[in-house]
């Protein structure tokens, strides 16, 4: 696929200053193709995952004040796309992000998913894990990670280095 040829950019969003910025750039890439803009937001649905040999469990959560809040937001990201001249249209989902992000992405034909990534690392990835990470692997078209800016980004640690990327001190 070539760039000129997208013409709708699949924007998923956590309502985040990283998902603002993966928007901005989607807005920036969607003025230069013409694309149209779908931005997505999947809200979670309450599971519970038992020990071995257990399973995951739906839990019955009322949501209403959640969907009602990301209803709001959802409006007010959609005006502002819509408001820089840009065509776009914005939806809800319930379910596990990253599968919700690929088969919305399969079903609407996207030409591009558009991402943000808080860039966690340590605990943090392995706890919660890169809605990112599992889009990229998953996904029927090309994706573009937008990572957080500088000042957003967690350090990376020595425990983030491969052994080969660790300097070697030079006898003195």
């Amino acid at each position: 696929m070539r760039i000129h040829e997208i013409r709708l950019i699949l924007v998923a969003t956590d309502f985040s200053a990283v998902s603002e910025r993966a928007l901005d750039v989607a807005m920036d890439l969607a003025r230069l193709t013409g694309a149209a803009i779908e931005v997505l937001h999947v809200n979670l649905e309450a599971i519970w995952v038992l020990p071995p040999p257990g399973d995951v469990v739906a839990a019955p959560v009322d949501l209403t004040e959640v969907l009602a809040s990301s209803a709001i937001q959802l409006d007010a990201t959609v005006a502002r796309v819509r408001a820089a001249g840009i065509a776009c249209t914005g939806v809800s989902q319930t379910g596990r992000t990253d599968a919700e992000i690929v088969d919305y992405a399969r079903t609407q034909s996207a030409g591009l998913i558009v991402v943000g990534s808080h860039g966690r690392h340590g605990l943090g990835h392995a706890l919660i894990g890169s809605v990112a990470e599992k889009v990229v692997r998953h996904a029927p078209c090309p994706i573009l990670v937008v990572p957080a800016s500088e000042g957003e980004q967690p350090r990376a640690s020595n425990e983030d280095e491969s052994p080969a990327m660790i300097p070697v001190s030079q006898p003195v």
